[in-house]
């Protein structure tokens, strides 16, 4: 079986000032041929511990990835490591040294000079190509060990890793090519998830399906590789074992699966926010062409902003600002305020402190419609942080669920 090691270099991963999140995108990458990590080393900027670690990894590995150390700067030390480890001089390419002035005279800045150390190539590495950024990649033998030294940048490592490295390792992968798949499930925790599709996932192991439980707040991933026909079939019993709560079978985030369902009914919303403070808009105008959907939002954080939108001020002296009527009549009214085809609203108590009867986690949404006005209560884990990142979530997958004529609760 094929051994595949990753080495990530930076101090900044090691004091934990940046979260090195490069290993789960190694590892999806990897899954995705049939391939794992068997080792995952943190490395500090500093060349011997650099060298040490790939010679050791090169002893125990068919295959040692690097993920960091690249760049041009004086704390860039993988390159160096790598020539040092093989015993080899690095030297000068001038084709990446024309590409780095190029990228330069293309933004229309001076290059600094210190950034043709990026041109420098241990003897016998071959380059890997960089389509996000000027550092290109590395790949050389090393102890009999094919090294792969790509960017730390995410966004430079994940298209290397498609671009490059996952075709390659492919050739390596035991059996017939396998697939991946992934499903996403919203606003239940990864246990009940997992045990909804035990029963499944016992069966799908039988025929080569490996599951994965990829939890974050609110919204678990499930991973499933294996045969093409196995997987297809497997994910099939999961949706129809899970329904609703799925609301993605090819990877897409909520708020990319909302803006679609508007799309393709030419369909807009606007949103009215209490307790989220903007972040229910900000989710919606995360990516590019949303607005093409989304029309506008306002922030009605103060029970007097609720009622200058236009949501009846008697009532609000009745009930106060935590209320699914208030909810209701918010998104009633940004709706009309924007002429937008959905009004999208959310009041509720953050905490850490009750708002009259309420406590915190408990949340109100409202949406107007075409169809009328509809409210949910949602009783959220009751810390500050999780109630505003799951409203906005649940927010959300009530617009998704009116858009496809979904059961708000099931």
């Amino acid at each position: 079986m094929t051994r595949v090691e990753l080495i990530t270099v930076g101090d900044e991963l090691l004091s934990g000032l940046v979260l090195n999140s490069n290993v789960g995108r190694v590892a999806d990458a990897l899954a995705s041929v049939g391939l794992g990590l068997s080792i995952v080393c943190d490395v500090s900027d500093d060349l011997d511990e650099i060298v040490a670690a790939a010679l050791a990894a090169a002893e125990r590995a068919d295959v040692v990835l690097f993920s960091g150390g690249l760049g041009p700067t004086s704390d860039d030390l993988t390159r160096d490591a790598l020539a040092a480890a093989a015993g080899v001089e690095l030297d000068f390419d001038p084709v990446v040294a024309e590409n780095l002035k190029a990228r330069y005279a293309e933004w229309g800045i001076p290059m600094p000079e210190q950034v043709l150390r990026q041109a420098e190539v241990p003897r016998g590495a071959e380059l890997l190509p960089n389509p996000r950024g000027s550092a290109p990649g590395l790949s050389m033998q090393l102890r009999g060990a094919r090294v792969l030294a790509l960017p730390g940048v995410p966004g430079e490592l994940q298209a290397m890793l498609a671009g490059s490295v996952v075709p390659m390792l492919a050739e390596l992968a035991p059996g017939p090519a396998l697939v991946t798949t992934m499903l996403r499930s919203a606003l239940v925790g990864e246990s009940a998830v997992a045990e909804s599709v035990a029963e499944i996932q016992a069966r799908a192991e039988k025929d080569g399906v490996r599951f994965a439980f990829l939890p974050n707040l609110g919204d678990v991933r499930i991973r499933l590789t294996g045969p093409p026909e196995a997987v297809a079939a497997t994910e099939a019993e999961v949706a129809d074992k899970l329904g609703a709560q799925i609301y993605s079978r090819d990877g897409r985030t909520m708020d990319e699966v909302v803006h679609g369902l508007l799309r393709e009914r030419a369909a807009t919303v606007a949103v009215a926010e209490s307790l989220t403070g903007g972040m229910v808009g900000s989710a919606l105008t995360d990516m590019a062409g949303s607005s093409a959907t989304f029309l506008g939002g306002v922030i009605v954080y103060a029970t007097g902003a609720k009622a200058e939108l236009g949501v009846d001020a008697a009532l609000l002296a009745e009930r106060g600002p935590v209320d699914a009527e208030i909810a209701g009549q918010l998104a009633e009214r940004v709706r009309e305020r924007f002429g937008a085809s959905y009004g999208l609203a959310c009041t509720g108590v953050a905490g850490p402190e009750p708002v009259g009867d309420y406590p915190p986690g408990t949340v109100f949404l409202g949406l107007a419609g075409p169809d009328g006005v509809r409210t949910l209560r949602r009783d959220l884990p009751p810390r500050r942080d999780f109630v505003r990142a799951l409203a906005v979530l649940a927010a959300l997958d009530l617009l998704r669920r009116e858009l496809l004529g979904l059961p708000v609760d099931s």
